[in-house]
C-alpha cells in the first residue's frame, strides 16, 4: 500500500510540475487543491494516462514556441 501512496504522490508532483511549466507560474493554493482532489479520484492507470497526456501537450506547446 505504501508503494501506491508513493506512486500517487510522485504522479501528483509530476502533474503539478507540468502544469506550472505550461502555465509558466506556480499554482496557487486553490488550484493545488483542485488538482490534488482531481488526481486522487483516479486509479493508477488513469493517473498514468493523464500524466502522459500532459507531457504530450507540454511537448507540443514547447515545439510551437
Amino acid at each position: 500500500m505504501e508503494h501506491q501512496t508513493e506512486d500517487r504522490a510522485y504522479t501528483l508532483d509530476e502533474i503539478h510540475g507540468l502544469l506550472e511549466s505550461g502555465l509558466q507560474r506556480e499554482l496557487n493554493p486553490k488550484e493545488n487543491g483542485i488538482v490534488s482532489k482531481w488526481i486522487a479520484s483516479f486509479d493508477k492507470e488513469d493517473r498514468i494516462v493523464v500524466l502522459n497526456m500532459f507531457k504530450e501537450l507540454l511537448n507540443k506547446h514547447k515545439r510551437i514556441d
